[in-house]
């Protein structure tokens, strides 16, 4: 029913939306939706454990955070800290369900086509993510290039990423090169293989989804 750009922008909304509020409850009525569809869609429970385990150290600490040195009550500073809490995990599990089914090529064009982002930043992007796994080889083949001379790179090692930045430099000029020679001009118009429309209906859930987290809001108390 959304399409890429659709889901983007409810998530924004959404995002901002907890962000202006301190409603725990709408926080958790988010989260419990975003937990659903991850399961409804049935994501692998692996993954899910994952975001649950990237989630436990930001949510801790900024819960204990606010609730050790807030400046309130003890009830005034329980209360911003179960908010600061859970609007973390609102956050990477709303991101969760955002990438969740899409590739970052689908995301890119959808916003490329529908916000007219620009086609030189969408496929900057593209290309700066392709390149993500010959980055680990080449990380791998620098540090066994060094054992080779007897120089063991650790990977907190700043000659490992300048090594690895050379590569890089090398890499943006075959990809400029690559670019140019498949008749990529800045500013030109393109087509497009595949189309990514908006539907009306889309659009709608979007508001009545809106609509509903300020009904919760209302009648919130905590």
């Amino acid at each position: 029913m959304m399409n890429a750009t659709q889901r983007m922008v409810l998530a924004l909304a959404i995002s901002l939306e907890i962000s202006l509020t301190k409603s725990v409850t709408l926080n958790v009525v988010l989260f419990s939706v975003a937990f659903l569809l991850l399961l409804i869609r049935r994501q692998p429970l692996k993954k899910i454990g994952l975001y649950v385990a990237i989630a436990i150290i930001p949510v801790l600490g900024s819960f204990w955070s606010f609730y050790l040195y807030g400046q309130g009550t003890t009830a005034e500073n329980l209360h911003f800290g179960l908010v600061m809490g859970s609007r973390v995990l609102v956050f990477i599990f709303i991101g969760a369900w955002l990438t969740m089914g899409m590739t970052p090529y689908v995301l890119l064009a959808s916003l490329r086509q529908n916000l007219k982002m620009s086609a030189t930043f969408t496929y900057g992007i593209l290309g700066a993510l392709n390149f993500m796994p010959r980055f680990k080889q080449a990380f791998s083949s620098i540090q066994a290039a060094g054992m080779m001379r007897g120089e063991v790179l650790r990977w907190w090692q700043p000659t490992l990423y300048f090594k690895a930045l050379v590569h890089a430099i090398k890499w943006s000029k075959n990809l400029a090169m690559a670019m140019t020679s498949h008749g990529f001009q800045e500013g030109a118009s393109r087509s497009a293989y595949r189309d990514y429309p908006m539907a009306k209906s889309g659009w709608v859930l979007i508001v009545l989804i809106l609509i509903a987290l300020q009904v919760i809001l209302f009648f919130s108390r905590y």
